[in-house]
């Protein structure tokens, strides 16, 4: 299982606090370059963080189109920590009695978007 952040330059604290939370291998895609656009989400994707300081706009919609086409849940970030560790601690309240969260379940669910 992989969750994808996309934007920031130094993102090893978000690294660590996913890594925490689940048995989960992390891929960053700084946005810097061209390309970013058009390259596919890994398979094993479950998760999309968008660090909206650091992406361009059209980064951010070809990622979101993306998400919305493989049914991955897409959670919009800015660069604190503790933002994300609140998103991430609501999406998990929201879980299901068999503590299946979106984000790390198998079954396919609607797709949800935390702002």
């Amino acid at each position: 299982m992989t969750v994808l952040i996309v934007g920031g330059d130094y993102v090893g604290s978000f690294k660590q606090l996913i890594a925490s939370k689940r048995n989960v291998q992390v891929e960053h895609w700084n946005g810097r370059k061209k390309g970013y656009g058009k390259r596919a989400l890994p398979n094993e994707t479950k998760l999309v963080v968008l660090v909206c300081d650091y992406v361009s706009h059209s980064l951010a919609h070809a990622v979101k189109e993306k998400a919305n086409r493989n049914k991955i849940p897409l959670l919009y970030c800015h660069r604190s920590v503790n933002e994300l560790r609140h998103k991430l601690i609501q999406n998990e309240e929201l879980a299901d009695a068999t503590g299946c969260c979106p984000y790390a379940c198998c079954t396919p669910k609607p797709i949800r978007r935390l702002h």
